[in-house]
């Protein structure tokens, strides 16, 4: 469902003064260190969004960019970099509702879209020095990133092309709709369930639920990871058969 180097050096001083002697505290680490800030630019590609670290430069966000942090969280006093499952449900803890506050949207709404969330740590001489921060850059697209617009709320529906949701051929990646595709989102439905359905249940669920919410006699459908469900994301996602 997807990361300016600098160092707070410890310094002592030493100051004499008649029969004096003064020595400077040492500072603490800084647990920001090499973090982005929210609202920076940059511009990946869809093997950089996989990696576990980002540390390219920022570009201007007047020209081309296919992504922009929304997010930067200091991790927990009890989170480690170590703690894979949990650092999963922090980030997307972290990410979604980031995600909905820039598109300007629900949850629902923001899966008939076509953008989508990564996530990255700090590289490991970034860990080092102290750093302890997790962010979130929003993206378009997921068979390839697509640049930006200068507004990404979503308003109402439906979407502009360019940004709604739509699967590749095959292998049926996230894509625009704008771009080769052989299935559309058509409907976005929250499901209730006291626990994570098995496969065998979502395939059901999405079997029934998504019958009378798709225009075509074939369909897809897609549901959340468990990592994902448990940050709230109930979403099951119905996609229509698409003539282009």
């Amino acid at each position: 469902m997807t990361r300016c180097l600098g160092l707070s050096a410890a310094v002592a001083a030493l100051v004499a003064a008649t029969l004096t002697t003064v020595t400077a505290p040492v500072s603490a680490a800084d647990p920001g260190v090499g973090a982005p800030a929210v609202g920076q630019c940059f511009d990946m590609d869809v093997e950089e969004l996989a990696a576990a670290s980002y540390v390219e430069a920022p570009v201007d966000c007047a020209g081309t960019h296919t992504a922009r942090t929304i997010a930067v969280a200091i991790l927990p006093d009890d989170l480690t970099y170590a703690s894979t499952g949990k650092l999963t449900r922090f980030a997307l803890e972290t990410c979604f509702p980031a995600q909905r506050k820039v598109l300007r949207t629900s949850l629902l709404g923001m899966r008939m879209s076509a953008y989508n969330v990564g996530w990255f740590l700090p590289t490991p001489e970034q860990q080092a020095a102290g750093a302890r921060w997790l962010r979130c850059d929003l993206v378009l697209g997921g068979a390839s990133l697509e640049p930006l617009p200068a507004k990404v709320a979503l308003g109402k529906l439906p979407y502009e092309k360019s940004v709604s949701r739509c699967l590749t051929g095959g292998d049926f990646l996230l894509t625009t709709c704008t771009s080769r595709h052989a299935f559309r989102a058509t409907a976005a439905i929250k499901v209730k369930a006291s626990r994570y359905p098995s496969e065998k249940a979502w395939k059901r669920i999405g079997t029934q639920r998504c019958r009378n919410a798709v225009t075509s006699r074939s369909y897809r459908f897609g549901w959340p990871s468990k990592p994902a469900w448990k940050a709230d994301d109930r979403a099951l996602i119905c996609y229509s058969k698409s003539r282009r």
